[in-house]
Protein backbone atom coordinates (compact mmCIF):
# COMPACT_ATOMS: atom_id res chain seq x y z
CA UNK A 1 0.00 0.00 0.00
CA UNK A 2 1.70 3.19 -0.86
CA UNK A 3 2.21 6.11 1.88
CA UNK A 4 2.48 9.62 1.19
CA UNK A 5 3.02 12.42 3.36
CA UNK A 6 2.72 15.98 2.85
CA UNK A 7 4.63 19.06 4.18
CA UNK A 8 5.09 22.68 4.38
CA UNK A 9 8.13 23.88 3.68
CA UNK A 10 8.86 27.59 4.36
CA UNK A 11 11.85 27.20 2.28
CA UNK A 12 13.04 31.13 1.78
CA UNK A 13 13.93 34.09 3.88
CA UNK A 14 14.81 36.83 1.65
CA UNK A 15 16.60 39.57 3.67
CA UNK A 16 0.47 39.07 11.61
CA UNK A 17 -2.64 40.19 9.74
CA UNK A 18 -5.78 38.07 11.23
CA UNK A 19 -9.18 38.58 9.59
CA UNK A 20 -11.79 38.58 12.12
CA UNK A 21 -14.62 38.27 9.54
CA UNK A 22 -14.12 34.86 8.60
CA UNK A 23 -14.18 31.93 11.02
CA UNK A 24 -13.57 28.17 11.17
CA UNK A 25 -15.63 25.73 12.35
CA UNK A 26 -16.11 21.57 11.85
CA UNK A 27 -17.91 18.68 12.82
CA UNK A 28 -17.55 14.85 12.64
CA UNK A 29 -18.99 11.72 12.23
CA UNK A 30 -16.29 10.32 14.09
CA UNK A 31 -17.26 6.42 14.27
CA UNK A 32 -16.21 3.79 12.38
CA UNK A 33 -16.43 0.06 12.69
CA UNK A 34 -14.67 -2.51 10.46
CA UNK A 35 -15.95 -5.84 9.85
CA UNK A 36 -13.63 -7.32 7.44
CA UNK A 37 -9.19 -7.29 6.16
CA UNK A 38 -10.30 -5.00 3.97
CA UNK A 39 -10.79 -2.04 6.62
CA UNK A 40 -13.77 0.42 5.88
CA UNK A 41 -14.36 4.36 5.03
CA UNK A 42 -16.87 6.40 6.81
CA UNK A 43 -17.37 8.72 3.74
CA UNK A 44 -18.97 11.76 6.04
CA UNK A 45 -16.70 11.72 8.74
CA UNK A 46 -15.17 15.31 9.11
CA UNK A 47 -16.40 18.49 7.44
CA UNK A 48 -14.77 22.03 7.96
CA UNK A 49 -16.82 25.34 7.42
CA UNK A 50 -15.19 28.93 6.92
CA UNK A 51 -17.73 31.24 6.67
CA UNK A 52 -17.96 34.88 7.15
CA UNK A 53 -19.68 38.51 5.92
CA UNK A 54 -18.27 41.26 3.56
CA UNK A 55 -15.47 41.76 1.26
CA UNK A 56 -12.43 39.98 1.59
CA UNK A 57 -9.52 38.38 -0.22
CA UNK A 58 -7.37 35.51 1.58
CA UNK A 59 -4.90 33.29 -0.78
CA UNK A 60 -2.98 30.51 0.24
CA UNK A 61 -4.94 29.85 3.02
CA UNK A 62 -4.38 26.13 4.59
CA UNK A 63 -6.14 23.36 6.97
CA UNK A 64 -3.37 21.37 9.11
CA UNK A 65 -4.32 18.63 11.64
CA UNK A 66 -2.52 17.20 14.54
CA UNK A 67 -2.52 13.97 15.95
CA UNK A 68 -2.71 14.95 19.67
CA UNK A 69 -1.53 11.34 21.21
CA UNK A 70 -1.02 7.91 19.93
CA UNK A 71 -4.14 6.34 19.41
CA UNK A 72 -5.01 3.71 22.03
CA UNK A 73 -7.44 1.29 23.11
CA UNK A 74 -10.05 2.63 25.48
CA UNK A 75 -8.91 -0.61 27.64
CA UNK A 76 -5.18 0.88 27.41
CA UNK A 77 -3.67 -2.07 26.44
CA UNK A 78 -3.14 -1.77 22.57
CA UNK A 79 -2.15 0.82 20.36
CA UNK A 80 -3.67 1.33 16.64
CA UNK A 81 -0.84 2.76 13.47
CA UNK A 82 -1.32 6.01 12.50
CA UNK A 83 -0.55 5.79 8.79
CA UNK A 84 -3.29 3.35 8.41
CA UNK A 85 -5.83 5.90 8.91
CA UNK A 86 -6.29 8.48 6.23
CA UNK A 87 -8.36 11.34 4.68
CA UNK A 88 -9.49 12.21 1.17
CA UNK A 89 -11.50 14.84 0.11
CA UNK A 90 -15.19 14.21 -0.98
CA UNK A 91 -16.85 17.92 -1.96
CA UNK A 92 -17.04 21.63 -1.38
CA UNK A 93 -20.26 23.45 -1.08
CA UNK A 94 -21.46 27.10 0.09
CA UNK A 95 -22.25 29.97 -1.47
CA UNK A 96 -19.88 33.07 -2.52
CA UNK A 97 -20.50 36.50 -4.71
CA UNK A 98 -19.95 37.16 -7.64
CA UNK A 99 -17.76 33.65 -8.26
CA UNK A 100 -19.10 30.31 -6.98
CA UNK A 101 -17.51 28.16 -4.40
CA UNK A 102 -13.88 26.58 -5.58
CA UNK A 103 -14.40 22.65 -6.27
CA UNK A 104 -11.89 20.80 -4.54
CA UNK A 105 -9.14 20.23 -7.75
CA UNK A 106 -9.34 23.86 -7.86
CA UNK A 107 -8.02 24.33 -4.38
CA UNK A 108 -5.48 22.08 -4.76
CA UNK A 109 -6.02 19.54 -1.85
CA UNK A 110 -4.36 16.09 -2.43
CA UNK A 111 -6.28 13.01 -2.98
CA UNK A 112 -5.19 11.48 0.19
CA UNK A 113 -3.60 12.61 3.19
CA UNK A 114 -1.67 9.84 5.98
CA UNK A 115 -2.25 10.35 9.20
CA UNK A 116 0.98 10.90 10.84
CA UNK A 117 2.03 10.84 14.65
CA UNK A 118 4.58 13.37 15.93
CA UNK A 119 4.18 16.23 13.59
CA UNK A 120 1.64 18.11 11.82
CA UNK A 121 -0.08 16.77 8.14
CA UNK A 122 -1.98 19.31 6.04
CA UNK A 123 -5.34 18.32 4.16
CA UNK A 124 -4.60 21.56 2.68
CA UNK A 125 -1.14 21.98 2.37
CA UNK A 126 -1.95 25.34 0.37
CA UNK A 127 -4.73 26.81 -0.93
CA UNK A 128 -4.32 27.94 -5.26
CA UNK A 129 -8.22 29.59 -4.59
CA UNK A 130 -8.63 32.40 -2.41
CA UNK A 131 -11.89 32.96 0.47
CA UNK A 132 -12.91 35.48 -1.75
CA UNK A 133 -16.28 37.49 -1.05
CA UNK A 134 -17.49 40.64 -3.10
CA UNK A 135 -20.56 41.15 -2.15
CA UNK A 136 -23.32 43.29 -4.51
CA UNK A 137 -25.11 43.66 -0.87
CA UNK A 138 -23.24 44.84 2.02
CA UNK A 139 -21.98 42.34 4.87
CA UNK A 140 -23.33 39.41 1.97
CA UNK A 141 -22.73 36.26 3.50
CA UNK A 142 -19.78 33.61 2.36
CA UNK A 143 -19.53 30.04 3.53
CA UNK A 144 -17.44 27.18 2.33
CA UNK A 145 -18.02 23.46 3.40
CA UNK A 146 -15.29 20.72 2.27
CA UNK A 147 -16.13 17.37 2.96
CA UNK A 148 -13.48 14.52 3.87
CA UNK A 149 -13.93 10.81 4.60
CA UNK A 150 -11.88 8.79 6.17
CA UNK A 151 -10.02 5.36 5.85
CA UNK A 152 -8.84 2.71 8.26
CA UNK A 153 -6.43 0.33 5.33
CA UNK A 154 -7.40 -2.66 4.89
CA UNK A 155 -4.31 -5.81 5.55
CA UNK A 156 -3.36 -8.18 8.48
CA UNK A 157 -2.60 -5.97 10.94
CA UNK A 158 -6.41 -6.29 11.80
CA UNK A 159 -5.92 -9.60 13.20
CA UNK A 160 -3.66 -8.46 15.86
CA UNK A 161 -6.49 -7.30 17.82
CA UNK A 162 -9.38 -8.95 19.51
CA UNK A 163 -13.04 -8.35 18.10
CA UNK A 164 -15.01 -5.35 19.69
CA UNK A 165 -11.87 -3.56 20.59
CA UNK A 166 -12.74 0.37 20.05
CA UNK A 167 -9.79 2.95 19.51
CA UNK A 168 -9.67 6.38 20.15
CA UNK A 169 -7.70 9.12 18.07
CA UNK A 170 -7.96 12.89 19.18
CA UNK A 171 -6.89 15.31 16.29
CA UNK A 172 -6.67 18.88 16.35
CA UNK A 173 -7.24 20.48 13.29
CA UNK A 174 -5.84 24.61 12.72
CA UNK A 175 -6.97 27.11 10.08
CA UNK A 176 -4.43 29.13 8.93
CA UNK A 177 -4.64 32.71 6.57
CA UNK A 178 -1.42 33.17 4.11
CA UNK A 179 0.47 34.97 7.17
CA UNK A 180 0.48 31.81 9.49
CA UNK A 181 -2.09 33.51 11.76
CA UNK A 182 -5.22 30.77 12.90
CA UNK A 183 -8.50 31.90 11.61
CA UNK A 184 -9.55 29.00 14.23
CA UNK A 185 -9.18 25.41 15.56
CA UNK A 186 -10.73 22.47 17.16
CA UNK A 187 -10.25 19.14 18.14
CA UNK A 188 -12.74 15.92 17.36
CA UNK A 189 -12.07 12.39 18.77
CA UNK A 190 -12.55 9.99 16.02
CA UNK A 191 -13.42 5.87 17.41
CA UNK A 192 -12.38 3.04 15.26
CA UNK A 193 -13.97 -0.53 16.35
CA UNK A 194 -12.73 -3.22 15.00
CA UNK A 195 -15.33 -6.13 15.20
CA UNK A 196 -15.45 -9.77 14.05
CA UNK A 197 -13.39 -9.96 11.01
CA UNK A 198 -14.18 -11.94 7.66
CA UNK A 199 -12.40 -12.92 4.89
CA UNK A 200 -8.63 -14.67 5.25
CA UNK A 201 -5.68 -12.03 6.21
CA UNK A 202 -4.17 -10.71 3.07
CA UNK A 203 -0.47 -11.04 2.16
CA UNK A 204 -0.04 -6.70 1.47
CA UNK A 205 2.80 -5.18 0.61
CA UNK A 206 3.96 -2.94 3.61
CA UNK A 207 5.31 0.40 2.83
CA UNK A 208 6.21 3.59 5.23
CA UNK A 209 7.16 6.58 5.26
CA UNK A 210 7.58 9.84 7.47
CA UNK A 211 9.19 13.21 7.58
CA UNK A 212 10.81 14.22 10.74
CA UNK A 213 11.86 17.04 13.31
CA UNK A 214 12.94 20.43 11.45
CA UNK A 215 12.37 18.81 7.98
CA UNK A 216 8.81 19.07 7.77
CA UNK A 217 8.76 22.78 7.75
CA UNK A 218 12.33 23.25 6.09
CA UNK A 219 14.16 26.87 5.74
CA UNK A 220 16.58 28.17 3.32
CA UNK A 221 18.18 31.38 4.73
CA UNK A 222 19.89 33.77 2.54
CA UNK A 223 21.53 36.05 5.03
CA UNK A 224 24.06 37.38 3.06
CA UNK A 225 25.39 38.38 -0.03
CA UNK A 226 27.93 35.17 0.04
CA UNK A 227 25.03 33.17 0.37
CA UNK A 228 23.43 34.57 -3.26
CA UNK A 229 27.02 34.25 -4.64
CA UNK A 230 28.19 30.93 -3.86
CA UNK A 231 24.38 29.44 -3.72
CA UNK A 232 22.78 28.16 -0.35
CA UNK A 233 22.44 24.77 1.02
CA UNK A 234 20.22 23.34 4.30
CA UNK A 235 20.81 19.72 5.28
CA UNK A 236 18.51 17.52 7.92
CA UNK A 237 20.32 14.23 8.89
CA UNK A 238 17.94 11.80 9.70
CA UNK A 239 14.62 13.49 8.06
CA UNK A 240 13.25 10.67 5.81
CA UNK A 241 12.26 7.33 7.84
CA UNK A 242 11.41 4.41 6.01
CA UNK A 243 10.11 0.91 6.33
CA UNK A 244 9.41 -1.59 3.45
CA UNK A 245 8.93 -5.13 3.03
CA UNK A 246 9.88 -5.05 -0.33
CA UNK A 247 11.78 -3.56 -3.34
CA UNK A 248 10.54 0.46 -2.86
CA UNK A 249 11.43 4.32 -4.67
CA UNK A 250 10.88 7.15 -3.12
CA UNK A 251 9.37 10.64 -4.83
CA UNK A 252 9.25 14.21 -4.65
CA UNK A 253 6.91 16.84 -6.50
CA UNK A 254 5.95 20.18 -5.83
CA UNK A 255 2.06 20.72 -5.15
CA UNK A 256 2.80 24.30 -6.92
CA UNK A 257 4.42 25.65 -9.79
CA UNK A 258 6.19 28.21 -7.51
CA UNK A 259 7.47 29.65 -3.95
CA UNK A 260 4.90 32.05 -3.02
CA UNK A 261 4.84 34.78 -0.84
CA UNK A 262 1.98 36.72 1.27
CA UNK A 263 2.02 40.01 -0.98
CA UNK A 264 2.08 37.26 -4.04
CA UNK A 265 5.64 37.28 -5.28
CA UNK A 266 6.59 34.30 -6.79
CA UNK A 267 10.13 32.44 -7.59
CA UNK A 268 9.75 29.21 -9.83
CA UNK A 269 10.12 25.83 -7.61
CA UNK A 270 12.81 24.49 -10.39
CA UNK A 271 15.46 26.83 -9.09
CA UNK A 272 16.03 24.50 -5.75
CA UNK A 273 17.28 21.25 -6.14
CA UNK A 274 17.45 18.28 -3.50
CA UNK A 275 18.62 14.76 -3.31
CA UNK A 276 18.68 12.35 -0.25
CA UNK A 277 22.26 11.45 0.93
CA UNK A 278 23.97 8.51 1.55
CA UNK A 279 24.70 6.99 4.90
CA UNK A 280 25.92 4.21 6.61
CA UNK A 281 22.70 3.03 7.04
CA UNK A 282 20.89 3.31 3.31
CA UNK A 283 24.40 1.92 1.39
CA UNK A 284 22.71 -0.32 -0.50
CA UNK A 285 19.94 2.30 -2.12
CA UNK A 286 20.52 4.40 -5.26
CA UNK A 287 20.09 8.66 -5.31
CA UNK A 288 19.22 10.89 -7.84
CA UNK A 289 19.45 14.72 -7.59
CA UNK A 290 16.85 16.06 -8.94
CA UNK A 291 15.37 20.32 -9.58
CA UNK A 292 11.94 20.60 -8.44
CA UNK A 293 9.15 20.30 -9.92
CA UNK A 294 5.20 19.31 -9.94
CA UNK A 295 5.85 16.16 -11.41
CA UNK A 296 6.94 12.95 -9.37
CA UNK A 297 10.76 12.36 -9.69
CA UNK A 298 12.46 9.32 -8.32
CA UNK A 299 15.03 10.54 -5.42
CA UNK A 300 16.53 7.16 -4.49
CA UNK A 301 15.74 3.62 -4.59
CA UNK A 302 16.16 0.74 -1.76
CA UNK A 303 15.55 -2.62 -1.14
CA UNK A 304 13.03 -4.42 1.84
CA UNK A 305 14.03 -2.99 5.08
CA UNK A 306 13.74 -6.46 7.07
CA UNK A 307 11.25 -4.96 9.63
CA UNK A 308 13.71 -2.23 10.38
CA UNK A 309 13.53 1.49 10.26
CA UNK A 310 15.73 3.21 7.56
CA UNK A 311 16.71 6.70 7.85
CA UNK A 312 17.64 9.24 4.78
CA UNK A 313 19.43 12.99 5.13
CA UNK A 314 17.60 15.59 2.76
CA UNK A 315 19.71 18.25 1.08
CA UNK A 316 18.24 21.14 -0.73
CA UNK A 317 20.26 23.67 -2.63
CA UNK A 318 20.51 26.25 -5.06
CA UNK A 319 23.22 27.21 -8.13
CA UNK A 320 25.63 29.83 -7.54
CA UNK A 321 24.85 33.63 -8.62
CA UNK A 322 20.92 32.63 -9.45
CA UNK A 323 19.42 35.91 -10.84
CA UNK A 324 15.86 34.52 -9.41
CA UNK A 325 17.56 34.89 -5.82
CA UNK A 326 19.65 37.64 -6.44
CA UNK A 327 16.28 40.04 -8.25
CA UNK A 328 13.91 38.87 -5.92
CA UNK A 329 12.76 41.11 -3.23
CA UNK A 330 12.83 40.22 0.29
CA UNK A 331 10.32 38.10 1.30
CA UNK A 332 9.20 34.74 3.04
CA UNK A 333 8.45 32.11 0.33
CA UNK A 334 6.88 28.84 0.58
CA UNK A 335 5.97 25.46 -0.96
CA UNK A 336 4.41 22.62 -0.35
CA UNK A 337 6.29 19.37 -1.14
CA UNK A 338 4.99 15.77 -1.81
CA UNK A 339 7.02 12.54 -1.17
CA UNK A 340 5.82 9.56 -1.58
CA UNK A 341 6.95 5.60 -1.04
CA UNK A 342 5.78 3.28 -3.37
CA UNK A 343 7.35 -0.63 -4.61
CA UNK A 344 9.01 -0.76 -7.35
Amino acid sequence: MNRKFIFLMMLFFLGGQSYSQVSYSSWTNSYLQINSYQGNTNPDAYTMTIAGNGNFNIPHWRLSARLKSTITANSGSYIFPANKISFQPVSSTGQAYPNPIPTIAEIGIPPNTIVTEGANFLLIPQSNAPLYNQPSQPNGYYNLQIKFSIIVAGGAYLGNYPAWITFTAPIEFTAYDQNNMIIGKMDHQFQFQIGALTGTPPTSTELSLKVNGNASNGLLEFSSMQDYKDGKSVTYPNALTVKANTNFQITVKAIQNNFTSASGKTIPVSNVQMNLLPTTQNAGSSFNTVFLNTASQIIAKGSSTQGANLDYTIKYFTKPNDEYFINAKPDEYSATLQYEITPQ
